[in-house]
């Protein structure tokens, strides 16, 4: 028999020895921790999926509170990349009067900073600009990044993602 986080579906399907896993042992736990987190996930260098429950001080996402995230430069990819919002403790998709339930790079009509900034507004009132707007829900949320084709600043951990601010009242 063969197993298939070894051989063929797990890290080591790229052949390149940063990419295989040790043993069988070390393959099955993490084939279990990809599973728990989500069924069928892009391998490491196909896609990164960062999360967070807290803000900038430390404090947990909730939508009685206004964010902003800022990326002075989009992440660094090949693909695309995304932002998508996730109730607690259910992780479901969030409800929202525009139908949005994530934004990105690909999100047509975002506004940017005459620098080529990109602030995204995460809070659960509709501001009075939607453009750049992440909907959250009333209560606790977890925002969950997608980057797809990560270059190696991702990786290697070089790259930081700005942290979620809560937004002047």
């Amino acid at each position: 028999m063969f197993d298939y986080n070894v051989d063929h579906l797990g890290p080591g399907t790229v052949d390149d020895p940063a990419w295989k896993m040790p043993g069988r042992h070390t393959s099955y736990l993490a084939r279990a921790l990809a599973a728990r987190g989500g069924l069928w996930g892009n391998h490491g260098y196909e896609a990164a999926y960062p999360m967070t429950y807290t803000d900038a001080d430390g404090d947990q996402l909730d939508g009685r509170n206004r964010y902003t995230l800022t990326f002075d430069q989009d992440p660094p990819v090949d693909a695309f990349w995304s932002i998508t919002m996730y109730d607690l403790p259910d992780f479901y998709l969030v409800a929202n009067p525009i139908g949005r339930y994530s934004i990105g790079d690909r999100t047509p009509g975002l506004r940017r900073g005459a620098d080529g900034s990109l602030t995204i507004v995460i809070q659960h009132e509709p501001p009075p600009d939607t453009s750049n707007w992440l909907p959250a829900p009333a209560g606790p949320f977890r925002p969950l990044m997608r980057l797809y084709q990560p270059r190696a600043a991702i990786l290697d951990g070089t790259y930081t993602i700005p942290p979620v601010t809560k937004a002047p009242s």
